[in-house]
C-alpha cells in the first residue's frame, strides 16, 4: 500500500484499500439510519396518521437533508471532515431517539428533521473527503465500491425492521436508528483528516471556489438536472411499503433484490464502471428505474416486485457512482465541496417531493396510479435529457 501522504487541501491520504474501507463503513452505517425507516410508513398509519401526514413525516427527512447540504460544505471547509462527522452523528442519535415519542406528531417531525439534517451533513462530509482523495483514473471504481454501503441496508436492516414491525416489536425497531448513529460517531472519529485551513489563506495558496464559479459550468448544470430526475425514480423506495400493502405484496421482495443486484453491479462491476461512457449511460440508468417502477405499479405481485427490484438494482447500481464520478469530471478540486453540496441537495429534491406527491395524490388516484404517473413523467423526461444533451455531449468527447 502507498505510504500516508498529506493532500494539497490538508487531508491525510492512506493506502488505497484502507482509504476506501474508512469511507465505506461509515457510509454504510449512516445509510442504515436512513433506510431502516423505509418500512416505517405502515407503522405510522397504524399510529393513526393520515396518508398526507405519513407522507410529510417520511418526506420531511429529505427536506432536512436538502437544507443541510450547503451548511455541510461550509462546515467541511471551516472545521474539517472529522469534526463534521462526529457532531452530525450525535445529532442523528438525538433525532432518531425522538421517534420513541410516537404519540406526539411534533416529536416525530422534529426527530425526522434532526436525523435528516445529520444524514445530509454526514454524507456530505464523506463524499467531499472521497472526491478530494480519489484519483481521477480510479474515481468511478472508488465511488462504485463505497456507495455499495448506501444499498446494503436495504438487504440487511430493512428486512430486520420489517420483521420486527410485523411482530409488533416497535421498541426494538426504534432502537436501531439511535444505536447505528452511535456507530457512525465512533467510525467518524476514525477518519484521519486535518482541517483544510490552507484553502482559506490568501496569496500563494489555492482558495475554495465560489458558487458563481460553480454555476458557470454548463456540464454541472445538466448533471444536476439529470440528478433530480434519477432521484425521483430512486425515491419510490421510500413509499414502496405503501404500494405493497395496498396489493398484499411483500415489500422486501423489491428491497432485497434491488439491494443485492446494486451491490453486485457496484462491486463486481467496479472496474467496468471506470470504462463506461459516463455521459452516455447516466440517463438510461434512470430510465431503467422509472420503467421498473411503472412495471410494478401495473403488475403488482411478489414476482413483479422481485423483477422490478432486479431492474432497479441495475439502474441505481450504476447511476449513483456515475453521478458522483461525473461530478468529479466536471469540477476542479476547489469547487468540489460546494459542488458536492449542491449536487446532493438537488438529488435530495426527488427524495423530498416523491413521498409528498404520493401522499397527496394517492387518496384520489390510489397508490398504484400515482406510481404510474410519476414514473412515466420521469421516463419521458430522462429520454428527452438523453436526446438533447447527454448523447451529443458523449459524441463530442468521443464516448460510446
Amino acid at each position: 500500500m502507498k505510504a500516508e501522504r498529506l493532500g494539497k487541501h490538508g487531508i491525510k491520504i492512506h493506502g488505497e484499500a484502507m482509504a476506501l474501507f474508512r469511507v465505506f463503513l461509515p457510509f454504510f452505517a449512516i445509510h442504515c439510519t436512513e433506510q431502516v425507516y423505509f418500512v416505517y410508513g405502515n407503522a405510522l398509519k397504524g399510529y393513526g396518521f393520515s396518508s398526507q401526514a405519513t407522507g410529510w413525516i417520511l418526506g420531511i427527512f429529505f427536506m432536512a437533508v436538502m437544507a443541510s447540504r450547503t451548511f455541510g460544505g461550509w462546515a467541511i471547509e471551516n472545521f474539517g471532515v472529522r469534526r463534521t462527522l462526529v457532531w452530525s452523528s450525535l445529532l442523528s442519535f438525538a433525532g432518531c431517539s425522538l421517534l420513541y415519542l410516537k404519540s406526539f406528531a411534533a416529536a416525530l417531525f422534529l426527530g425526522r428533521i434532526m436525523a435528516g439534517a445529520a444524514f445530509g451533513v454526514y454524507t456530505m462530509a464523506l463524499f467531499s473527503y472521497q472526491s478530494i482523495t480519489a484519483s481521477d483514473a480510479k474515481r468511478g471504481r472508488d465511488f462504485a465500491i463505497v456507495v455499495c454501503g448506501g444499498i446494503l441496508p436495504m438487504a440487511t436492516v430493512c428486512p430486520v425492521g420489517e420483521w420486527l414491525l410485523a411482530r409488533s416489536m416497535e421498541s426494538a425497531f426504534l432502537a436501531i436508528g439511535p444505536a447505528l448513529s452511535l456507530v457512525c460517531w465512533w467510525l467518524g472519529k476514525k477518519i484521519v483528516t486535518t482541517p483544510p485551513r490552507g484553502a482559506k489563506k490568501r496569496g500563494g495558496t489555492e482558495r475554495w471556489g465560489t458558487y458563481g464559479d460553480l454555476l458557470s459550468s454548463r456540464a454541472f448544470l445538466f448533471l444536476v438536472a439529470t440528478g433530480i430526475l434519477v432521484s425521483i425514480t430512486d425515491a419510490f423506495v421510500v413509499s414502496i411499503s405503501l404500494l405493497a400493502a395496498e396489493r398484499g405484496v411483500i415489500a422486501s421482495y423489491f428491497l432485497v433484490s434491488s439491494a443485492i443486484v446494486a451491490v453486485f453491479v457496484r462491486s463486481a462491476g467496479a472496474k467496468a464502471l471506470n470504462r463506461l461512457p459516463r455521459r452516455l449511460v447516466i440517463a438510461p440508468c434512470g430510465m431503467l428505474m422509472a420503467a421498473a417502477a411503472l412495471y410494478i405499479a401495473l403488475v403488482p405481485s411478489n414476482t413483479s416486485f422481485l423483477i422490478g427490484g432486479v431492474v432497479t438494482g441495475v439502474g441505481i447500481g450504476a447511476a449513483w457512482p456515475l453521478y458522483h464520478a461525473l461530478l468529479g469530471d466536471a469540477l476542479e478540486i476547489p469547487l468540489r465541496p460546494k459542488g458536492t453540496a449542491v449536487a446532493l441537495l438537488i438529488y435530495d429534491l426527488g427524495w423530498f417531493f416523491t413521498p409528498l406527491l404520493i401522499g397527496y395524490a394517492s387518496p384520489a388516484l390510489g397508490i398504484a396510479n400515482t406510481f404510474r404517473a410519476i414514473s412515466l413523467f420521469a421516463l419521458v423526461s430522462l429520454a428527452l435529457m438523453q436526446y438533447l444533451y447527454w448523447a451529443p455531449a458523449a459524441k463530442t468527447r468521443g464516448e460510446g
